[in-house]
């Protein structure tokens, strides 16, 4: 029987923390829409997994510092998998599609950040891989960047995976789908 997954893109503390880089936009919103995801994929016995992305010293997601650990509200349970990455795309270079494949994972449910790179990028090559993918519309955030504001840079990114095949939906929805096993 094929089933959906829950991704969690690199909701890391590095994002949160102010040390290394600003705190990523709406950070409470974030985590409360990751966390009420995580919950219901649990309670429908859906795989949940968290992908944390590396990077090099003094980066923000520096891989073995406090700031590239998953953000404290999001911890794996037991037999929940962390897939570490080092590209934009939680695809390339990783074990996410044997994973995937290995569970008979045919779709999937994605949140976390970064709207315009991670996410989007994590979208699209699933869906170049065949899993229909569901985004929560509501459950990514990103920085603001030449001068457009996170909220609209977010929108932006909704619109180009509509469009690129991702289907969008608020959280409360995705959530209801994942808890009906």
């Amino acid at each position: 029987m094929q089933t959906t997954a829950l991704l969690v893109i690199d909701i890391q503390r590095g994002a949160f923390d102010g040390v290394r880089c600003p705190p990523i936009d709406a950070a409470e919103r974030l985590v409360g829409n990751a966390s009420t995801l995580i919950a219901a994929a649990r309670a429908g016995g859906r795989p949940v997994v968290f992908v944390q992305h590396c990077e090099g010293a003094g980066e923000p997601f520096e891989e073995g510092s406090v700031h590239g650990q998953l953000h404290a509200q999001l911890v794996p349970a037991p037999g929940e998998r962390v897939v570490k990455k080092y590209a934009s795309s939680s695809f390339e270079r990783t074990e996410l599609d044997a994973l995937l494949k290995a569970g008979n994972i045919a779709s999937l449910v994605v949140c976390g950040l970064q709207s315009e790179f991670c996410v989007s990028n994590t979208t699209r090559a699933a869906l170049q891989r065949g899993y229909a993918v569901q985004v929560a519309e509501d459950g990514h955030s990103t920085w603001p960047s030449n001068g457009r504001s996170a909220a609209e840079i977010a929108a932006d990114a909704n619109a180009q995976l509509a469009q690129a095949g991702a289907r969008l939906a608020s959280t409360e929805s995705l959530a209801d789908a994942l808890r009906s096993a």
